[in-house]
């Protein structure tokens, strides 16, 4: 049974926590498929990689400040290089992009000004106007990339619950990057998420697709994501991590049994 890791901390009345699991559900039963999927907060990630390695994909929750940032950027970083299907939303772009800039680019003190407030390289700010519950046209860079052909174009509308983002100051070090298959922006140029080249699945996105749940706009990707991961067969991790400071435990289980396992 395929297994997919929602890493982030866990709250019980954040809309965007609640409809992950709904959306891992909704999609695995449209493909038919069998898997399971396991929460497990971010100060309490075992990140050996003989306990990542059991798992078929991760989703990097929203909800910033992470307990243990730390930890999810040891997860990011092991789903990137290994091939190992990825989602990011709200603060799991946020991490997917200090994770691109440390280790990629070599930005090494890399981090978000949320995190850290004297921050040398905040490659994720505060924004100057609030996305708290707003919504945006969005626009898709490549019209051949995964997130195209996974929402049906290149033009959407995303949702939002959050106060930070990209810092534009590192936009040229980002965009031009070889690993990047394609961006998502606003009309103004403002960037919203990506896609990384090479790699069967690996995207961040700072609006949050679960909001249109049941939708058929950003809530694509979710199904795409889901299928990849049920679509994947053996990878062999190459990366050795260290030990993080905690033990791992999960906070929130859900098996969904659905009508075929032939995938898998």
């Amino acid at each position: 049974m395929k297994k997919i890791a929602i890493i982030g901390d866990y709250n019980q009345n954040e809309e965007s926590h609640c409809l992950i699991m709904e959306s891992i559900k909704e999609a695995a039963e449209e493909i038919q498929g069998e898997l399971k999927a396991q929460w497990i907060m971010s100060d309490a990630l075992d990140v050996f990689r003989e306990h990542l390695k059991l798992f078929d994909g991760f989703w990097f929750s929203p909800g910033s400040p992470y307990k243990d940032a730390k930890n999810v950027l040891s997860a990011i970083q092991y789903a990137r290089e290994n091939g190992v299907p990825a989602l990011g939303t709200c603060a799991g772009f946020q991490h997917m992009v200090i994770e691109f800039a440390r280790n990629v680019l070599g930005l090494y003190r890399a981090d978000s000004e949320e995190n850290d407030t004297e921050c040398e390289d905040a490659v994720i700010v505060k924004l100057p106007h609030t996305l708290m519950n707003q919504k945006e046209q969005l626009e898709i860079s490549d019209s051949n990339s995964i997130l195209a052909r996974t929402v049906g174009g290149n033009k959407f509308i995303g949702e939002y619950r959050c106060n930070y983002g990209f810092h534009e100051a590192y936009r040229s070090a980002f965009q031009n990057s070889d690993m990047i298959a394609a961006i998502v922006e606003t009309k103004n140029g403002y960037l919203r998420g990506f896609e990384l080249k090479a790699h069967p699945f690996f995207v961040g996105t700072l609006f949050i697709p679960q909001l249109d749940f049941r939708g058929d706009s950003s809530y694509r990707i979710i199904k795409s994501f889901v299928r990849v991961v049920l679509d994947m067969g053996k990878y062999v991790p190459v990366l050795d991590n260290e030990a993080a400071d905690y033990e791992g435990t999960c906070s929130c289980t859900q098996k969904l049994r659905l009508t075929d396992s032939g995938r898998i």
